[in-house]
């Protein structure tokens, strides 16, 4: 049974939003994307998921920008931050869900709820979100990173899984981390994109001249410091191991498929769990919450 909490969430996002009917409560802009992931051999390793045993896994990705209007300009600062979701494999599928910023506004449900009725609450009550602001680093902090992103393309960006993970080895050995996604392609990197369409655009035109690559790494956790805190980055990034490269081979040919399509990152194959911090369980209820509302229709 859902926790009220995540329900609560959902509330306040379609409270703060003018959703049209089947559209995201969040993210509802995005551009599908297909290809394959190819593990590198370390990575059998390191994880004894079935994706990693060398073969080519399809991929679908659905980059994304932030908001709940589906015709957001895409040069606008309300985009921050960009997501990423994706599902790889077939019969043992990984599906993650991320973004474009290394932090969150909360390190827990209450506080993130609190924050969202804020944002709702802002043009009557501007104090309020100044109130929230004033008591919460972790919501300034995340304000701050979004203000200072360059809108550069989507295959020159890292998103960030926040969720820590536990991959587990063939031998038993597991190890907790982050798992983070990082294209570093020319598509508007060192350049602010302007435009409209400036980030479907720049994709677009890359993935036209051949295949584009991002690389999925595995971050361990730091010897120090809280790995259960979503609104923090982890320090140097040391010791990040590279996992396999997602392909991006072509535009989907159908980008109205995306409306009834779910990525739902409790999905994990056999060999990686989440390891667990005080917002997952909501958010993973608000995820399907939200797309039960959205594939029933109701704004």
């Amino acid at each position: 049974m859902p926790q009220p909490i995540a329900a609560g969430l959902i509330d306040a996002l379609h409270a703060g939003a003018n959703v049209p009917p089947g559209c995201r409560v969040n993210h509802a802009r995005g551009l599908l994307v297909e290809g394959r992931f190819l593990g590198v051999p370390r990575a059998a390793q390191i994880c004894a998921a079935p994706l990693f045993d060398g073969a080519d896994q399809p991929l679908i990705v659905r980059f994304s920008d932030s908001g709940p209007d589906p015709r957001i300009a895409q040069d606008s600062p309300a985009a921050e931050p960009r997501g990423l979701a994706l599902r790889i494999g077939q019969d043992s599928q990984l599906v993650l869900v991320g973004h474009s910023l290394e932090g969150f506004p909360a390190r827990d449900p209450e506080t993130f709820l609190a924050f969202i009725q804020a944002l709702n609450a802002q043009q009557a009550a501007p104090e309020s979100l100044q109130a929230h602001l004033a008591a919460n680093p972790e919501a300034q902090r995340f304000g701050q990173l979004r203000q200072d992103t360059q809108p550069a393309g989507y295959a020159s960006r890292t998103y960030h899984m926040l969720h820590p993970y536990r991959l587990a080895a063939a031998d038993g050995r597991t190890r907790t981390g982050r798992l983070t996604i990082t294209g570093k392609h020319a598509d508007g990197a060192g350049k602010a994109l302007a435009g409209p369409d400036c980030m479907d655009e720049a994709l677009r035109h890359v993935i036209a001249a051949g295949p584009v690559a991002l690389e999925l790494a595995f971050t361990p956790a730091p010897e120090q410091g809280a790995a259960d805190d979503l609104s923090t980055a982890w320090p140097g990034h040391a010791g990040s191991m590279l996992l396999g490269y997602l392909i991006l081979e072509r535009i989907a040919p159908d980008q109205d498929a995306q409306r009834a399509l779910v990525f739902d990152p409790s999905i994990l194959p056999a060999g990686i769990e989440f390891a667990g911090d005080p917002l997952l369980t909501v958010r993973l209820q608000a995820y399907r919450l939200a797309a039960e509302r959205r594939l029933r229709g109701v704004p």
